[in-house]
């Protein structure tokens, strides 16, 4: 037994919680600790970017970023899962040139049991029109006991939509999306010039271990 494995036990070997949260990361392996008897995996996908305003007629605010979905599920572990491993990849968020929200996975490694969570990303906003922008959609969840699509509704709203259980609505013109998963705002209409909407913030991947 690792120092680290051996860390998560007390003194009477009773295993001690641990949750282990990840920001960033493509293709990563997750180690299941010794003495653990559950996981909840839960994943959030990537935030849209805000849509750019438009700068010639009064009401072109770009359209806020859609949120990135939410996937969770709980595994019963036993000792023959110890030390074996998962992978994920956490998605990023939209930016100018790739507005949409990467895709958050988890997958199996060398862990017996079938895992294949995705969290897809949210859709950039639209740039701002003479009726405005649209706000962009939500990503699409699958994989785990609870999939939840990210919001958007499509309509023209200028505020980054909320994640599920995730990063809150971004009201402030041009601002980024709140993390995990949220999307960017759109850009404030000013005459003569194009403001950029805000970049939709990464999803995240988390495993806690009981």
């Amino acid at each position: 037994m690792s120092g680290i494995q051996m860390a998560l036990l007390g003194s009477g070997g009773a295993f001690i919680p641990v949750t282990r949260t990840y920001n960033s990361g493509t293709g990563a392996t997750e180690t299941i600790p010794n003495g653990a008897s559950q996981v909840v995996i839960t994943t959030w996908g990537g935030g849209g970017k805000g849509g750019t305003s438009g700068a010639t007629i009064n009401g072109q605010d770009g359209g806020g970023g859609g949120s990135g979905a939410y996937v969770a599920k709980t595994f019963t572990l036993g000792s023959s899962d110890w030390t074996k491993t998962l992978t994920y990849t956490v998605g990023v968020g939209g930016v100018s040139g790739t507005p949409t929200g990467g895709t958050s996975t988890v997958a199996n490694g060398t862990f017996g049991t079938a895992v294949a969570f995705s969290a897809g990303g949210g859709t950039g906003g639209a740039a701002g029109t003479s009726s405005g922008g649209q706000q962009g959609a939500g990503g699409t969840a699958s994989g785990g006991t609870t999939n939840t699509n990210g919001n958007g509704s499509g309509g023209v709203i200028k505020d980054g939509a909320a994640a599920p259980n995730g990063g809150a609505t971004q009201t402030t013109y041009g601002a980024a999306g709140n993390a995990p998963g949220g999307g960017g705002a759109g850009g404030q209409y000013q005459l003569g010039f194009n403001n950029t909407g805000g970049d939709g913030a990464a999803g995240r991947v988390q495993f806690a271990y009981t």
